[in-house]
């Protein structure tokens, strides 16, 4: 090989453009646009879920003398559902509503001793695996072990659900049966007691049977 062409042999190899910086350029692009979606994804995951009290409630039923049976409710609930599933409801045991006002300040007084426990609250891990997946109007199924808390007083409860899409931003939450609390569970068979004696009743079931409509709405 002459020297002129070793000379022009060298131009050609300098004339190669260095294509590190462009790999690292879109290296460094390909790591930011992972980082957005990341970031957009768990925004959305953080976003919350908020009870609406206005649709929601939870009522339960009386049974006295026997065979007479009414139903109550309580008027004034909240609650969330946190990023991991966990839901939580706290119900203000002050606006429990049988439709005599003064029987409903007998049982806060006598039964549920709101100056000394004004809540129950309810709490449960709701797997939410496939239920940012439901169509609007469609529903699925959950097993759940529920906690209630009570007077001082905290048992678990299995509770099968149904978990129905209303809208793009709405759930509504209900059990599929019929619920049953134990009041001597929660040291209320006493106040029970003293709510038979002042309303000369032969007989107040300890039994409650329990039921809810939860609204929840999805906020970012």
């Amino acid at each position: 090989m002459t020297l002129r062409t070793r000379d022009r042999a060298r131009g050609t190899a300098r004339a190669v453009p260095d294509s590190r910086p462009r790999r690292l350029m879109m290296a460094l692009a390909l790591g930011l646009g992972l980082i957005t979606l990341l970031a957009a994804a768990q925004a959305a995951r953080a976003a919350s879920w908020t009870l609406d009290g206005s649709p929601s409630f939870v009522s339960f039923a009386s049974i006295k003398a026997k065979d007479i049976g009414e139903v109550h409710s309580f008027g004034a609930l909240s609650g969330s559902v946190a990023e991991d599933g966990t839901a939580t409801v706290t119900i203000d045991l002050a606006s429990v509503n049988t439709g005599i006002d003064i029987r409903d300040e007998r049982l806060r007084t006598e039964l549920f001793h709101i100056d000394q426990f004004p809540a129950a609250t309810i709490t449960a891990p709701v797997p939410l695996d496939g239920l940012s997946d439901l169509a609007v109007g469609e529903s699925a199924e959950r097993d759940v072990t529920a906690t209630l808390d009570l007077a001082g007083e905290s048992h678990d409860l299995a509770v099968p659900l149904l978990v129905t899409r209303l809208s793009e931003t709405r759930m509504m939450v209900q059990p599929l049966q019929l619920l049953i609390v134990q009041a001597d569970d929660y040291a209320l068979g006493d106040g029970i007691g003293t709510l038979r004696e002042i309303a000369g009743l032969s007989e107040i079931s300890h039994a409650v049977p329990v039921t809810f409509l939860l609204v929840f709405e999805h906020t970012p």
